[in-house]
């Protein structure tokens, strides 16, 4: 019975994959570790949940139900950049290996349907190739742009926190031109690939193919939306800079240059990080401009300072201010002013009062290594003009702010 127990055993080691506990950080490519030999699959996660108290003045109409100015007051549980996901990787042999990513959002509030739920492999996933050549693979990915802005950001991309809408539009995983207007993105349908690390050095591309809900198949000029992706990381000891330039080929739908798709939109990111002991430091500057199709560009440049204090054993402060300029241009002929929708974005022809600005401070709690708790304030300031709001909040009347409170629990497995 003993010697029938130890095979079974011995059996179930031998046939049963490695299952390792392995927590990414935001936008690292997958099965990157070098390989021992044979196969290894990982299961990993990051588990997010923020709860929020925040206080607006109310806009017009039915959006909100509120008279212009009028205090309006909710309360909101996100769970911004959740997920669960499965890797694995396989030896070639001459110092190649084949690896897979697929993961998937994991909401906890219940909320399968909602926004930010892309489905079964609808966050970053991808099957490629690595070795002394760099890393090429398919799929579904944060673009290198995106990839690029955490380590230099240092605040959170998305719920109350998040800096994001300010300084890109917003967050989103789009297929060709959704969002056309959010440059932090995850794209669908992309071809990446990553070069080896040159003296801390290290590139990354990205193109984005055509899909069949454009019709991939027609000659028609125009009609085939494109996103070009580039940037480049140097990490040099305590210092880290970073920059990425970016193209939306064909992104705008019903523009003069075409009856279907049209322009060409443009932007670049620079930042920069330095760690000075306990403290971190990051620095970002964007610019981004999109063909409204009319001659007239629609421009808008943002820029934010963060930074994050490791006060004593498992205590931190965290803060940042991000600034939104005034935007010049527009999405229309002549000086109308135009509301983005999915980033809240002002354009009104270059009149100005425009910009907006957030700033927050946290509270940090690093109960573990993968464990953290969080608790502060952020407010959204704008100017006359301008309609910034809170991440997961409805757009404020224009030049009204917001405030919230909001604590929140990470955790990464």
């Amino acid at each position: 019975m003993k010697k029938k127990l130890i095979a079974l055993a011995v059996a179930g080691i031998v046939a049963a994959p490695a299952i390792v506990s392995a927590a990414d950080d935001e936008g690292a490519p997958a099965a990157t570790k070098p390989i021992a030999g044979g196969t290894s699959i990982q299961i990993f996660g990051r588990i997010y949940t923020e709860y929020s108290y925040s206080s607006n003045r109310g806009q017009a109409g039915s959006a909100s139900g509120a008279p212009v100015g009028e205090l309006v007051s909710a309360d909101l549980l996100q769970a911004p950049d959740s997920e669960i996901g499965i890797k694995g990787e396989e030896s070639l042999g001459g110092g190649y290996a084949a690896w897979f990513q697929c993961a998937s959002t994991a909401d906890i509030r219940g909320a399968g349907t909602g926004a930010g739920n892309q489905g079964f492999c609808g966050r970053n996933s991808a099957l490629g190739i690595k070795g002394a050549f760099g890393n090429l693979y398919a799929g579904n990915w944060d673009t290198p742009w995106k990839r690029s802005v955490p380590a230099v950001r240092i605040v959170n991309s998305t719920g109350a926190f998040g800096a994001s809408p300010i300084l890109f539009g917003n967050s989103v995983t789009a297929n060709d031109n959704g969002s056309p207007s959010v440059w932090y993105r995850r794209q669908n349908n992309s071809i990446v690939y990553d070069t080896p690390v040159w003296n801390g050095l290290q590139l990354y591309t990205l193109a984005s193919t055509t899909s069949s809900a454009v019709g991939a198949t027609t000659n028609l000029s125009g009609a085939k939306p494109r996103l070009y992706s580039v940037a480049a990381n140097y990490s040099n000891g305590p210092l880290l800079l970073t920059g990425a330039y970016e193209v939306h080929q064909n992104f705008k739908v019903g523009a003069a240059v075409n009856p279907n798709y049209g322009g060409t939109d443009t932007g670049y990111m620079l930042g920069a990080r330095y760690l000075f002991g306990p403290v971190k430091v990051g620095l970002i500057y964007t610019k981004q401009k999109m063909d409204g199709g009319n001659g007239t560009d629609a421009n808008v440049s943002a820029w934010g300072l963060a930074g994050e204090w490791a006060v004593s054993g498992k205590h931190g402060i965290r803060a940042g201010y991000d600034r939104a300029n005034s935007t010049t241009g527009s999405f229309v002929a002549g000086p109308g002013s135009t509301l983005l929708s999915g980033s809240n974005r002002v354009f009104n022809g270059g009149l100005g009062n425009t910009g907006g600005a957030l700033w927050q401070a946290s509270y940090v709690f690093n109960a573990s290594k993968r464990t953290e708790f969080a608790a502060g304030y952020v407010e959204m300031k704008n100017d006359s003009n301008a309609r910034y709001s809170l991440n997961g909040f409805t757009a404020p009347a224009a030049g009204q702010g917001q405030s919230a409170v909001a604590v929140s629990m990470k955790h990464l497995f």
